[in-house]
């Protein structure tokens, strides 16, 4: 296994050759089925690479791509609140600290652009996932829970993490 340094990751937007990339991504739903909701990018490749969406890849070096992330910022009531849509690892570079570094990285970054929470959803089975936001920081939050499934979302865990706001 090669050995990975977090100072050699980097974040950049997602350009058109990327395409093959999360493609081969989406495919593998074994591995990954959890991470793109089991569905086909075909599926939602337009959402993804549009406003207000942001989608950003995971870049190992130079230019090996690592991963994938896709959050969004509302404003909800007056306060800035981030929703994580999809933190994808590859396979290759999973169990190294990268998921844990980009989700801080985001973390600090929404703190600078005053955002007070960060929501995720996880698939109810997927246990792995669960332990990986616990550990964030993040915890279930059941009103928002309750909120979706009036929307008809069912079989996922939101999850939720106040920022603090830092006075200097």
């Amino acid at each position: 296994m090669e050995e990975v340094s977090l100072h050699d990751i980097s974040f950049r937007s997602i350009n058109p050759p990327d395409m093959a990339q999360l493609e081969k991504w989406y495919a593998m739903t074994d591995e990954l089925g959890y991470a793109t909701g089991f569905k086909r990018l075909d599926e939602v490749r337009e959402k993804l690479l549009s406003y207000p969406m942001t989608s950003m890849m995971i870049i190992h070096g130079e230019e090996q791509a690592a991963g994938f992330v896709c959050y969004e910022l509302k404003n909800m009531n007056g306060k800035n609140v981030a929703w994580i849509h999809i933190l994808l690892v590859d396979p290759a570079f999973q169990n190294r600290g990268i998921g844990s570094w980009t989700i801080r990285k985001l973390l600090e970054w929404f703190e600078s652009m005053d955002t007070t929470a960060v929501v995720v959803s996880v698939s109810e089975q997927n246990h792995r996932g669960l332990k990986f936001w616990e550990n964030l920081g993040f915890s279930r939050s059941l009103d928002l829970e309750r909120i979706l499934s009036g929307f008809g979302t069912k079989g996922v865990v939101i999850m939720k993490r106040y920022l603090e706001r830092r006075c200097f």
